[in-house]
């Protein structure tokens, strides 16, 4: 399907690039929330499909940022993020979502798109793992996929497909693309590194934008209102995307740096927020609102930390990790990657998962920092088959892939994802609005393996083997036929 897939797509962005030509800069201004409200409000309940479906992702969206929290008793407060609470108000909107595990952004993305656990999908973490332990390269490249997503299969229906940054997308067969790339060597730049992988309109924009300055770096601001401006004149131009995956980093770095609980982060929310406003009063502009679904969902729920355990330099005094002069990783026999508040341990044998399932046991019942999570727990999870067993910290710690010495440290970041999610007051977030979302509904929970089902019936795509279920309650048509899921 992915060859095929490729071909259609290189055919169809030669007739994209010849018709668009350079991207233009700017767009509408976030709309005045009384007119969103009103401009919405008017729409009505239209059954589906829709002709465009927009899927936003907002880095650590939870359901208290747009007042949908399922917490008993807590006081109502203003939404930290209006729109999104806005389209929660007159769409649907999930008070609770069961995270995959690990909860980290790549294996969540994966999640979001195809149905499926990391188990199945294969990105089973956001850093990939190598003979020299962890590696700064990211799960980037679409052929790790090891699951169809609904956005291949609407490739291979010759749609029109636009991913922004969306993970796991590099080399993807898609009309306009964008990938994630994260620079990973001393010179490399993100501006460079994102134009040489982007289809060639896209490319042209960000060679364009990253003249302007610094800015663009890193995750932040400026780089959530370029990919915005991309995706208005993405939507403005003669072949609007079906789908369009879009995903915004904003809030990342006021979440590590401040917390979650932080004035800062509130901020970087809102701004998020006043982006995805933007992106709506685009589909407006470009007559597209009442034939089009919008879709919102939060990657993973953040909590605060304050101190940094290394479960690496535990096994380098075990001897199962060797360090180089540095102090980095030389080889390892056993090894645990990190996902910020839980970690996946690693080994070359059975004989080595023992011994280092030992000293890490020790370990965690007397600092009472983290606790020991059995392969049957990780297995019932859906985590990475690969792994022997995980490390669960309790609340207020976080996991460093760090190998050297102290074995715990000041946190340098204020927040981490990865929590198994049991125990966890938040949890991600979801809301959707527009053709074929009914009105009004309240999702008391689901999961995000939901997710990827319920959006391929709304836009009348088959999405085979999937884990997730379609949620036909939140379609105001009712859904293709679609293979029952499997048990979870």
């Amino acid at each position: 399907m992915r060859v095929r897939a490729l071909a259609a797509a290189a055919l169809a962005a030669v007739s994209l690039v010849s018709c668009l030509g350079p991207l233009r800069r700017g767009g509408p201004e976030a709309p005045r929330p009384d007119a969103l409200r009103e401009r919405l409000a008017a729409l009505g309940e239209a059954p589906g499909p829709p002709a465009h479906l927009v899927f936003v992702s907002i880095a650590g969206l939870e359901p208290a940022h747009y007042g949908a929290s399922a917490a008993v008793g807590a006081p109502p407060a203003p939404p930290v993020t209006p729109t999104v609470a806005l389209l929660a108000e007159l769409g649907v909107a999930a008070e609770l979502v069961e995270p995959i595990a690990p909860p980290a952004s790549y294996p969540a993305h994966a999640t979001l798109v195809t149905g499926r656990p990391p188990r199945e999908h294969g990105i089973v973490a956001d850093q990939r793992l190598g003979e020299r332990g962890v590696r700064r390269e990211r799960a980037s490249h679409a052929s790790l996929l090891r699951a169809p997503a609904f956005w291949q299969v609407a490739a291979e229906r010759r749609l029109p497909v636009a991913a922004l940054d969306w993970p796991t997308t590099e080399g993807a067969g898609v009309e306009a693309l964008l990938p994630d790339v994260v620079p990973t060597r001393r010179g490399e730049h993100w501006a460079a590194l994102a134009a040489a992988a982007a289809t060639p309109a896209l490319a042209t924009r960000v060679r364009e934008a990253s003249e302007d300055g610094a800015a663009l770096a890193r995750p932040g601001p400026a780089r959530d209102a370029l990919l915005v401006e991309l995706a208005c004149d993405l939507l403005r131009g003669p072949r609007p995307p079906t789908l369009l995956l879009l995903r915004l980093r904003g809030p990342e770095a006021a979440l590590r740096d401040a917390g979650p609980a932080s004035p800062a982060a509130r901020a970087a929310f809102a701004g998020a927020d006043a982006e995805l406003g933007r992106l709506l009063a685009c589909l407006d502009d470009a007559g597209l609102l009442g034939a089009s679904a919008v879709a919102v969902a939060g990657d993973r729920a953040l909590h605060a930390v304050h101190t940094a355990i290394r479960p690496n330099a535990l096994l380098a005094q075990a001897r199962l990790v060797r360090l180089d002069a540095l102090g980095g990783v030389a080889e390892w026999a056993a090894i645990a990657r990190s996902n910020g508040g839980s970690a996946f341990v690693y080994a070359r044998d059975e004989a080595r998962a023992l011994e280092a399932r030992g000293v890490l046991e020790d370990v965690a019942r007397r600092s009472g920092a983290f606790r020991v999570v059995s392969a049957d727990e990780m297995i019932r999870l859906g985590a990475d088959p690969e792994a022997w067993f995980g490390l669960e910290a309790l609340p207020g710690f976080t996991f460093s892939d760090a190998a050297a010495p102290p074995i715990q440290l000041p946190s340098p970041e204020r927040s981490a994802n990865g929590r198994l999610w049991e125990d966890r007051p938040a949890t991600p977030g979801f809301v959707a609005f527009g053709r074929g979302v009914r009105r009004g509904v309240r999702i008391p929970r689901m999961s995000q393996l939901d997710v990827a089902p319920t959006l391929a019936s709304l836009l009348g795509l088959p999405l085979e083997r999937v884990e997730g279920r379609t949620l036909v309650g939140l379609l105001s048509a009712p859904a293709p036929a679609a293979p029952v899921a499997a048990p979870r």
